[in-house]
């Protein structure tokens, strides 16, 4: 090897040790402390049947302990476990976000980790029948999944919400793979607006990709909050749209359901 290749090489070690792929740090147990399961019907033992599970990626602001986000308790009511990680936490990073960390991906592999800690710990969870949803930065993280999962047990489906990030909208998932990937985003969204990161997401669309507007919806249109947010020196807003989290809710459902041949 090259001389002049060595300290590239040697930053995207200690880059990926960082972010703990390929060391001690990413195994299972390591999430179990930031990995927060939420069972249909508050059930955490042993027996009843078993049933799927949804893991989430937070966004850029992280998450708080143990507060259930707006999908956790409408998915549980229909019989689905969630699992939501605080990775930015799990990290130690300052005030648990992600903020000042720029576009790059960070915690993909999370969701591959959790769902093994799932399969060793939660026995009421089938860990065959799973799906990933990411917000945000979440988002663009769920959406470079696919590498992390085995082969042979791929995630049923990708929900993105309103992912991208300056521009741009990386995805290891593919149009004639067995996972159904669907990227979600409302049309009055000025982050995505902000250097086409809406665009470049709608381009992903074909086969299993299918890219989905919410007219007037705006960043964050799924949740209960509203504010703003800085970026890239500038700031953007996000808060709920009721109408488009509606419709946001049918597409999911419509997915799980015949996926998983769940009843409501």
């Amino acid at each position: 090897m090259p001389m002049c290749r060595l300290p590239s090489l040697l930053m995207l070690l200690l880059g990926l040790a960082a972010i703990g792929v390929g060391s001690s740090w990413a195994q299972p147990a390591a999430y179990r402390d930031y990995a927060e399961f939420y069972l249909p019907d508050g059930g955490r033992a042993e027996g009843g049947d078993k049933v799927p599970l949804v893991i989430m990626l937070e966004g850029t602001g992280g998450s708080r302990a143990w507060v259930p986000n707006a999908w956790t308790p409408w998915l549980n009511q229909r019989g689905i476990a969630t699992v939501q990680i605080r990775s930015a936490a799990a990290r130690k990073r300052p005030n648990g976000n992600w903020s000042g960390t720029g576009c790059d991906l960070f915690y993909r592999y999370d969701a591959a980790e959790v769902l093994e800690l799932a399969r060793l710990e939660q026995p009421r969870i089938d860990t065959m029948r799973y799906a990933v949803m990411g917000f945000s930065r979440g988002g663009t993280e769920a959406l470079n999944t696919r590498k992390s999962f085995p082969a042979d047990r791929p995630p049923t489906a990708v929900f993105s919400f309103y992912p991208g990030c300056e521009g741009y909208c990386p995805s290891d998932y593919t149009a004639d793979g067995p996972t159904q990937v669907h990227i979600l985003y409302g049309d009055a969204d000025d982050w995505g607006q902000h250097k086409d990161s809406y665009g470049r997401c709608k381009r992903l669309a074909g086969g299993k990709i299918q890219f989905h507007a919410f007219a007037g919806a705006p960043h964050g249109f799924d949740g209960t909050a509203s504010g703003a947010f800085t970026a890239s020196n500038m700031r953007f807003g996000y808060g709920p749209h009721p109408e488009a989290r509606e419709q946001a809710r049918a597409l999911v459902w419509q997915v799980l359901s015949q996926a998983w041949s769940l009843q409501f």
